[in-house]
Formats: C-alpha cells, sequence, structure tokens
C-alpha cells in the first residue's frame, strides 16, 4: 500500500475512534454546528468509508496494466541494443546507420547533451521516455529497418517481425493502461472530495470538532488528550 493510500486509511480509522470516543461524552457534547453531531460524522464515516472502498475495488486492475506494462518494456531497450549492434554489422551505409541510430537512442532514453551517472552509466532522458513515446520512436525504427534490405538478422527476437508483434502488445498494453486509469482518476477524485473538500470534508470538519472540544472540556477531561491526540493529516494526499 501507498504512504498516500495508507494516510486515506488511517484518517478513516481515527473518524470511527473519534465517533466513539465522543459518545462517551453524552450530553457533554453539544457541538454548535449540525455537522459535528453524532449522526453527521457518523455517516461522513460511512462516506470516507465508501469512497476509500471504490478505489481499492479499481486499484488493482490499473495496477495490473501498469506492471504489465513495465514487464512488456522491460526488455525494449536491450533488444534495441542488440538490433543496432547487428545493424553495424550488416550496413556499410553511414547515413542509414545514423538514421537508425539516432530513433534508436531516443528509444532508450539518450539524447545530445545528456549526462551520465557517477558510475559512468547514461542518465535517461525522462521526458522523451514516456510510454507513448516509446511506442512512436519504435514505431519509426520498425519502418526504418524495413527499408535496409541487409537487416536480415538470423536473431529472431531482434527481428522485424517480431519488433511488430511487440508493437502491438505495447499499444494494446497503453490502451488497457488508459481504460484501467479513467475509473481509478474518478473514484481518486471522489474521495479526495470526501476527506479534503470544501467546506464540508472531512479534515475541516474533524479540526472544528476539535476546536469545539477545546472549548468544551477541560485539559484534565479523560478524553481530551486522546481526541486532540487524534491525527487527520496526510501530508502524502493525493487526487
Amino acid at each position: 500500500m501507498s504512504s498516500s493510500e495508507g494516510g486515506y486509511a488511517k484518517i478513516a480509522a481515527n473518524l470511527k475512534d473519534l465517533i466513539i470516543r465522543l459518545e462517551t461524552l453524552g450530553t457533554d457534547y453539544k457541538p454548535p454546528q449540525p455537522a459535528y453531531e453524532i449522526k453527521a460524522l457518523t455517516q461522513l464515516s460511512k462516506d470516507a468509508e465508501e469512497a476509500s472502498r471504490v478505489v481499492s475495488k479499481v486499484l488493482p486492475i490499473y495496477a495490473k496494466a501498469v506492471d504489465e506494462q513495465e514487464l512488456i518494456f522491460k526488455p525494449l531497450n536491450n533488444l534495441i541494443t542488440k538490433s543496432i549492434n547487428y545493424l553495424k554489422a550488416a550496413t556499410t551505409n553511414a547515413a542509414t546507420l545514423q538514421t537508425a541510430k539516432t530513433i534508436a537512442d531516443k528509444l532508450r532514453g539518450f539524447a545530445r547533451g545528456t549526462k551520465t551517472n557517477e558510475d559512468g552509466t547514461i542518465k535517461s532522458n525522462h521526458s522523451s521516455r514516456s510510454y507513448d513515446n516509446r511506442v512512436e520512436n519504435f514505431k519509426q525504427y520498425i519502418d526504418v529497418l524495413i527499408t535496409i534490405d541487409c537487416y536480415n538478422p538470423a536473431e529472431k527476437e531482434i527481428s522485424v517481425e517480431t519488433f511488430q508483434k511487440l508493437l502491438v502488445s505495447m499499444e494494446d498494453n497503453i490502451t488497457a493502461v488508459a481504460i484501467a486509469k479513467t475509473p481509478l482518476d474518478d473514484a481518486r477524485k471522489k474521495r479526495f472530495e470526501v476527506f479534503y473538500g470544501q467546506p464540508n470534508g472531512l479534515i475541516n470538519v474533524v479540526t472544528g470538532v476539535k476546536n469545539y472540544i477545546k472549548a468544551a472540556l477541560n485539559k484534565s477531561h479523560p478524553q481530551y488528550k486522546h481526541i486532540i491526540g487524534l491525527r487527520f493529516s496526510n501530508t502524502n494526499a493525493k487526487i
């Protein structure tokens, strides 16, 4: 579970704890706003749980698509490097080789002016390595290979046919990720609104409840320290 997801779960759990402790106050708990009443807080707790449940339901589908994406794209750099090395051995046309290598470098995240890591490896140019960009560059690379008569490797893994099949898998996966991302984005936005919305989001409401408790109870009250000590902030909160 990410820190953001865990933060939401902790806030929801603390709200339940808050409600239980407020209920023990009985008639001593007379909040000035309807939103602070036990009934309203209970409904808010249910809304928070439901919003979180919807996210939990759709998140695994998206996570699976993303994991598959990483697996599909992971071998690409190595394959492109092998392909370029084969082309270096097969062609004597410098211009053809340079054209292919330029696209290959984009695919692998290499660009003019790229910096090196301390261990000497090249730092990837992430701005040019989004999955969409890599697919487009891969298409261009395949198109270039098709025009090169001498590119006919015996190694099947770097053949044009294999690259074309890999390209289809990549495109299908990108579509799958996009399809899975839409309901997750919607669910996260709704959850964010329940927790952080103005003016009646969970965080605002419990802040008001705490302010009232500070005014209504003495610090020596058995529940004062527990209620005020409940944490509802999530520094990693994301939509």
